[in-house]
Order: C-alpha cells, then structure tokens, then sequence
C-alpha cells in the first residue's frame, strides 16, 4: 500500500533530518529548503500534507502556504515556527487558510498526532476537493443562508454591520451569551461575527462550542489583535475563518463576507469538507476554569446538540 506523502520546507537541515527520521515510516516524506523545489514536487506529485517554517531566507512560511493553496487546494497546510508573531499568525489563517500552527519546540507525539489527522482528512476528502477545484465558485446571490450573527457587547458595533450589509444579509445581534444561546436555537447562521472578548470574557470557548455543533459556521474575528498566542489557539481550536482588524474596514469585511459565504454554501452542500475545519473538544481541565456563565452557556448547547 503506498503511504501518503507529506512535505517538509525549512531553512535548517538538522531540523529536516529529524523530521523525515520521525515520520519516515509512516509517510513518503520530502524535504528541501528552497520554496521553488517544494513548489515543483506538490505540483508533480498527490501531496496530503505541507509543513512550512514561518522564518526562511526568501520567503515567509505564511507565502510559501498560500502558494501551496493555490496550487494544490486539497493539500492541508501547517505553519511550523519558533516565535509567535502575531502579523505571521494572522497571515497564516487569512492568506494560507492553515489548518494548524505549531511552535517550536514541538512535542513528537503531539506533531504526529496533528499530521496522522490532516493526513486521514485530506485523504477523505481529496475528490471532492479535487471535483470542487474544477468548477466555478458558488456564487454568492444564490447562497440560501444570508444569516449573521454578531457577537459583540457594543451595540455600536452591530448597528455599523446591519447599516452597512442590510441589503445583502439578514444581521442579528447578540450581547451577552444568553442572548445568543437564545438566537443560535432559533435560527441558523451562516456565519458569525465576534470580538475575542464578550463582557470582559475570553470568548474563544464560545468559538468551540459553535463550530462544535455547527461546523459549517463560519467566523470572522474582528477586534483589535494584541495576543498572538490567542490567535493560535483560535486557529488550532476555533478554526477561525478570517482574522480582521479593528476599527472595521468594511471594503475588506465585505470581500470576506462573500468569500465565508461562499465555503459556508460548498459545506452544506458537502457536509465532509467540514473536516477539514475540525476543532477539538474543549479539556474538562480548561471547562473547569470556566466562569458559570460559560459553563452554563456549555452545557445548554451540550444538551441541544444530543438532541439534534
């Protein structure tokens, strides 16, 4: 039986040597430390998995991953680095659309964990990705779900988004998690606008939760990014769909909305792709700090998603 290949790109050839010795046995593993060498094997060969170092000498890991989506769309991108840079990290989910980041030093069982379950989705999904390659996008007049939610505790916030996107999509706001408990069980979105923080909590939990239960959800981060490792852990845990900046840019906001609308439409449709975004369940060692509005809020949407 032929193993899947993976790709591994970085500038330090002990660090190639080492990884190729730890996934030799379980994958057809290339190295090299030159973007244009990986470019040519992933266009010459099925490869299900590449992992970038962010830090090279011509180019930045964030460019070589977005280059890699461009050409093989099936492949799942990794961003491998030392130092947690919070421009790389946001370029890494809105240009190269990863599907996880990892710091150095990693843990080997942890590494392969990661690898074992990108390799085992861009396997299961390696035909439909191929198939919806080769077709037009979904346009975006034609998208059934036109739902946002916003999840933010400034009004001001919301009234800016539903001035600005009433014609196109229906807009809906949440300022606390109640509220929003209330709005998800009512309706269906397709994609969910949110701050990092609602009333002073960390809301990366929520993100959990949500694409938990709805994993075509789509989430745009707006707010302004101090916390690089928040963003990994948004990107390794939430799979957020696009990071923006605060104060809202609505010309980009726009181009986002139409593209989260786009993939939202193409999951429904292929409920498998989902996999591709999948988020770990959040530790009972991590719940356990959880205030009780968070732990309420978890174990409402616990019950509703046995029930659906």
């Amino acid at each position: 039986m032929q193993k899947p290949k993976i790709a591994f790109i970085d500038d330090e050839p002990r660090i190639l040597r080492s990884l190729k010795m730890h996934f030799r046995q379980s994958h057809d593993v290339f190295i090299t430390t030159d973007a244009t060498e990986l470019m040519e094997y992933v266009s010459q060969n099925e490869v299900q998995v590449v992992i970038s170092d962010q830090r090279m000498p011509d180019k930045q890991g964030t460019e070589v991953l977005s280059d890699i989506k461009a050409a093989s769309p099936n492949t799942i991108r990794i961003l491998l680095t030392g130092y947690a840079d919070l421009n790389a990290v946001m370029d890494s989910v809105n240009e190269g659309e990863i599907y996880r980041y990892i710091t150095k030093p990693w843990q080997n069982d942890e590494l392969k964990k990661i690898v074992n379950k990108a390799t085992e989705i861009a396997q299961k999904t390696q035909e439909i990705m191929e198939n919806d390659a080769t077709q037009h996008r979904v346009d975006s007049g034609t998208v059934s779900n036109r739902n946002i939610l916003v999840l933010d505790d400034d009004e001001s916030i919301y009234q800016q988004i539903k001035s600005h996107f009433k014609s196109a999509y229906n807009v809906s706001w949440a300022s606390n998690l109640e509220q929003a408990a209330t709005l998800l069980q009512k309706k269906r979105f397709g994609v969910t606008i949110t701050d990092s923080t609602l009333n002073q909590e960390n809301i990366t939990p929520i993100v959990y939760a949500l694409k938990n239960i709805q994993p075509d959800l789509m989430v745009l981060m707006l707010t302004e990014f101090k916390d690089a490792h928040m963003v990994i852990d948004l990107i390794n845990k939430g799979q957020v769909y696009r990071c923006l900046p605060r104060p809202t840019n609505f010309s980009i906001m726009s181009i986002s909305l139409d593209r989260a609308f786009d993939h939202h439409e193409r999951l429904v449709q292929q409920p498998i792709l989902a996999a591709r975004h999948h988020v770990e369940e959040v530790p009972e060692s991590e719940a356990f700090n959880f205030s009780e509005r968070l732990k309420g809020f978890f174990a409402k949407f616990r019950s509703w998603r046995i029930s659906r």
